[in-house]
Formats: structure tokens, sequence, C-alpha cells
């Protein structure tokens, strides 16, 4: 159970608490097979059950999650504590099924001042990992190649059915518009502040496939390099 402490479930908004019950879910991870199993009003309890073959898989994670800051797990547990320092949530807890406290969430609140934002057009590219909404504005959730996950807003419905359909098919960019935000690895779009207003399939092939039909064309100094894929590499500096 994650445990929102001092806070009824009546005073968090809906999508507060949809975004709570989601980083919960990843805490537990999706191989995991976790279900919603309610909301004990112990503060706001959010109650999850996980299959018994897979507790111990579940278990793993959270032992990952707490030991490796820098894995994924982690970084949700950092994500966790980042949305309750938005909402001004001092402290939550995350309980096993004895609810014994097995971790302890500390709120930690942005500092206005360090948030630097800019509003401006832009791509982005990565995996489709979920489309969430039912009426005229819906939230697309997007897995960059830092492993970020991203979030945006979409308005029209075609363009929605047709990004769904590429739902963990291969990765897209996307054309957005709205406010980005400066993080440690550099300019992002903050979470649905930008709005999708367009998508192209980007090409999956080997980089090496890339090259060798670069190189056929004639005249290409790509042709005369003995490591093309490594002279990329380190003009990108990759190496």
């Amino acid at each position: 159970m994650l445990r929102i402490m001092r806070r009824n479930p009546e005073r968090i908004p809906m999508d507060r608490l949809a975004e709570y019950l989601r980083l919960f879910a990843d805490l537990l991870g999706a191989e995991n097979h976790p279900v919603f199993k309610g909301i004990k009003r112990a503060s706001t309890g959010l109650r999850a059950a996980i299959p018994l073959e897979r507790q111990n898989h579940a278990l793993l994670r959270l032992v990952e999650a707490k030991s490796q800051p820098e894995s994924r797990p982690g970084r949700v547990l950092r994500a966790i504590e980042d949305a309750l320092g938005a909402d001004s949530i001092k402290e939550a807890q995350l309980l096993d099924s004895s609810e014994e406290v097995i971790y302890l969430f500390s709120g930690h609140a942005e500092q206005a001042s360090e948030i630097v934002r800019l509003y401006q057009s832009g791509s982005v590219d990565g995996a489709v990992t979920g489309l969430v909404g039912a009426d005229d504005t819906m939230h697309l959730h997007l897995r960059d190649h830092l492993d970020r996950d991203l979030r945006f807003v979409i308005r029209n419905e075609p363009l929605a059915r047709e990004l769904l359909m590429r739902f963990r098919q291969g990765r897209v960019r996307l054309a957005i518009h709205g406010t980005w935000v400066r993080a440690e690895a550099g300019w992002m779009p903050e979470a649905s502040k930008c709005t999708v207003d367009a998508f192209a399939d980007l090409d999956e092939a080997p980089l090496r496939e890339v090259f060798a039909s670069v190189a056929s064309i004639d005249g290409n100094g790509w042709s005369t390099m003995d490591d093309p894929n490594g002279q990329w590499e380190s003009l990108r500096g990759l190496q």
C-alpha cells in the first residue's frame, strides 16, 4: 500500500490520484501484474495486489529501488517524492501486506526560482507506452532514449488513434509545442504542458545498414572509411 499521510482521498484531485496510482504501479513493476485493490481511508492508502508467484519479484524490485537510486525503480521512487513535494505533501509510506512500513517517502518541493522554463516548438523521439483520456483532451505517455517517461497532451482524436496503434511498436518522432523545462540531462518537455501536433515513424534499421546505404552513393566520403560507424560515434562524442 502507498499511504499518503494526512491527506484524505476527497482532498486530492482525481488526476493527481491517478498519477500516484500510475507511479505506484510502475514502482511495483508492470511485469509483476499489480492490480488495484481499492483505497483505504488511512490518510489515503492506495492498495495493490500482486499474484503470489510474482510477489518475490516485486519485493526484489523494491529492494533495488531503495539500494540503487539510479536504477529505473530508484528513479520511480524519486518521481513519487517529487510528486508529493509538488502537492505540498511532506511524507508518505510504503507498506507491505502486514502493513509494516518498508519505505518512508519525503516530499521534495521544488524551488520555483530554480526552475527554468521556455515556451517553444520542438521534437521528441521515443516509444509510445500509453494513452489515457476519454474526453477531448488525452494524455500520451512516451519513453525517450534516456529512459525518461514523458507525458504530452493530444487534442486531436484521429491523431491519438494513430499513435495508439504504435503502442510499444517501434519509435516515433513527435512534433510538439508548449513549455519545456531545464533538467540535468538538458531541456525536456514539461509533463502535460506540451501538445502533440504531428508524428512520424522512425526507421529502425541498424546504423551499419544506414551507413552501407550511404556509402553506396557515388562520391560519398563514408565509402572510403574503414569504420564509418566508429567515426560517427567519435563525431557524436559517444567514444
